[in-house]
């Protein structure tokens, strides 16, 4: 059966996943999804953004961060349907054995709440404690660099007593051994997961060259694909990363704007449609059908926040 957009439009899709709830709710997800799809690897989605093959109606599973689960949820899924994934990791952070920025703020925001978080990110933009509450934490601290974003996180963790020791991650001998795997493919996500455009030119050039050198020596193979970290044009990633993308030798860059992908498509902007794990079969099949959509019908409450804060944040992002 075809998407029934297919026969007017376009409906290749990319589709992300971060973590997996259960193997039962990926498998039931694949399952909606392959009513309208078939299943393609990253080789195939290569070669038509290099002329050498067309086709509609075609899918991309890709996983970004590599958490756990993917290997203890959804890789036994991949193998029982044959489907084949692109899991994008951080070399940074497989080297360190630690955790994401945003993994460490979830363990924080249990013991500690939002409000003591939201206070201390707001300072380090320069707002009032009274303008603080118009704004959420992620839209806060995303409109920081990485390092003041690690460093506010360090000093609530020391003035409250937590500790960051819940492993959430893939070790660096199981992404290795994960590429190996026939339907696995890792790609480049940056060292270590910075909202790209809020960094120096200096420090982008780092994520982005470092992620892909140390990928290719890691795996022994080159390595060309990425996935843009948050990934939102405008707002995570522009003109600069792109660049830097195709002078590092990238084929096909993912973000995370909605949209399906066609010829006209950019190989370094490609679109996505994401799951979080919570949805249900019917709403997995309406969000394919609003794709084309699914921007404009979101909220985006954290999008504009972030957009108002951009002018405040730059006043103080070099802080």
């Amino acid at each position: 059966m075809q998407h029934p957009l297919s026969p007017v439009i376009s409906t290749n899709l990319v589709m992300t996943f971060h973590s997996v709830p259960s193997g039962a709710w990926f498998r039931r997800a694949l399952e909606a999804i392959g009513r309208w799809y078939r299943f393609v690897g990253v080789e195939e989605v290569c070669d038509y953004f290099e002329g050498r093959q067309r086709f509609n109606d075609c899918c991309l599973v890709t996983f970004d961060d590599g958490e756990r689960s993917f290997a203890t949820e959804a890789l036994p899924v991949l193998e029982t349907l044959g489907v084949p994934a692109v899991l994008f990791v951080s070399p940074g952070v497989l080297y360190s054995g630690g955790n994401y920025w945003f993994q460490d703020l979830r363990t924080l925001r249990t013991r500690v709440g939002d409000d003591a978080i939201r206070l201390a990110a707001a300072s380090r933009i320069g707002l009032a404690s009274d303008e603080a509450a118009d704004f959420s934490v992620s839209a806060l601290l995303k409109s920081l660099r990485l390092a003041q974003i690690r460093r506010l996180l360090d000093e609530l963790a020391a003035q409250h007593g937590v500790q960051f020791d819940q492993s959430w991650n893939l070790t660096l001998d199981e992404a290795t051994a994960l590429d190996r795997h026939p339907l696995v493919t890792l790609g480049a996500h940056s060292m270590s997961h910075p909202i790209l455009a809020n960094e120096a030119d200096d420090v982008a050039g780092q994520e982005i060259a470092g992620s892909v050198s140390a990928l290719q020596a890691l795996l022994s193979r080159p390595v060309d694909i990425f996935a843009y970290p948050n990934g939102a044009r405008g707002l995570d990633y522009g003109a600069r990363e792109q660049r830097l993308l195709r002078e590092w030798g990238v084929r096909l860059a993912f973000t995370t704007d909605t949209g399906f992908f066609g010829e006209d498509t950019d190989p370094v902007g490609i679109p996505r449609a994401a799951l979080s794990g919570d949805e249900s079969m019917r709403a997995i099949q309406a969000r394919l059908l609003a794709v084309p959509v699914w921007d404009r019908l979101r909220a985006g409450r954290e999008r504009q926040e972030r957009l108002h804060l951009r002018g405040r944040a730059a006043q103080h992002i070099r802080a």
